[in-house]
């Protein structure tokens, strides 16, 4: 018999054997990396993948989980916040004020830029009740966003709670307002550092950390148009920098000449009204952002988990061995 000819077809076994194709033998074990689980049959190991990686792409991390509680936790701690806010404003005939705290005053300024806080509460028990809610609501919201940073995979570039911590508290507050309730006079070259250091804060957080945090929530949802989202935070830096650089310039004119008068750009109220009032609004389209990001993850992951129970399913189906009849 020569090469060019075909071999004869073998004549003896079952004829389901005898017209079976050639398949070369299967491997002793799974590969490097594999995850796939093995059956034993009568001809011999075959391997069954629990997910076919070729018919299923997920969304979200396999390690995924829904935001949604921790949204509803968010939204009744900032609830109970701003009760105890209410609750512990001064009035007259408060029984025990707190004329001058530091305490109210930092961390309502970090924790509420956009609203006129006083220097003093009710009530030394209504302050530290608000301050204790304010802050378990501020946490609330960064363990939110860490748990919907924490959904993305590996190469969709996940984040957590501490980027939240550094992005959306107004840290730039603290040089201002540290040292506030001491009632001594600050000389001009203070102010100026203050203002200065103040303006710095504010330029870096902006720019480096929120801008990033912002576009990356918003890509967590998989929402077009993710430049959108300089609307959340370009309407509220115009203002407080213009705040700032006016209270800068006004204290080198001053330096210079001697007179407040002197000063071409002073600061004034509408500045500081203009920057709470879109403090305000950036605050809720941020939590607007938020709950559509929470929700448009919680439909993908049920989506996800879906796909992925069909995929094992036809991985099973489609793996599995043909028996011999009457095996």
């Amino acid at each position: 018999m020569s090469d060019a000819e075909v071999p004869a077809e073998a004549q003896g076994g079952p004829s389901w054997r005898r017209h079976a194709p050639s398949e070369p033998p299967p491997p002793d074990g799974p590969g490097p990396g594999s995850t796939s689980t093995q059956f034993a049959t009568p001809l011999g190991v075959r391997e069954l993948s629990e997910i076919d990686e070729d018919l299923y792409h997920p969304r979200y991390s396999r390690n995924s989980g829904t935001a949604i509680p921790y949204l509803i936790a968010a939204f009744v701690l900032m609830a109970a916040a701003g009760w105890a806010m209410r609750w512990s404003r001064l009035v007259v005939g408060a029984p025990d004020p707190v004329r001058s705290s530091e305490w109210w005053t930092n961390i309502t300024g970090v924790l509420l830029p956009g609203e006129d806080i006083r220097l003093a509460s009710y009530s030394q028990t209504r302050m530290w009740t608000a301050l204790a809610l304010l802050m378990l609501a501020a946490a609330a919201i960064f363990v939110w966003i860490g748990r919907i940073g924490s959904n993305l995979r590996t190469n969709q570039r996940p984040f957590g709670a501490t980027l939240a911590l550094l992005a959306f508290p107004a840290w730039w507050i603290l040089p201002l307002s540290l040292g506030a309730t001491t009632g001594s006079d600050r000389s001009r070259e203070d102010l100026l550092v203050r203002f200065l250091v103040a303006f710095g804060i504010l330029f870096t957080q902006f720019l480096l950390v929120r801008w990033p945090v912002l576009n990356r929530i918003w890509r967590a949802g998989h929402l077009p148009y993710d430049q959108a989202s300089l609307a959340l935070w370009l309407p509220m830096m115009i203002p407080w920098m213009m705040y700032l650089a006016s209270n800068v310039f006004t204290l080198l004119a001053v330096g210079i000449h001697g007179s407040v008068a002197d000063s071409a750009w002073q600061p004034t109220e509408n500045m500081v009204e203009w920057a709470r009032w879109t403090t305000r609004v950036t605050g809720v389209g941020t939590l607007v952002l938020l709950v559509v990001v929470t929700v448009t993850q919680h439909v993908g992951l049920v989506k996800d988990r879906a796909a992925a129970a069909a995929s094992r399913e036809r991985s099973r189906s489609e793996r599995l061995p043909l028996l011999p009849p009457g095996a």
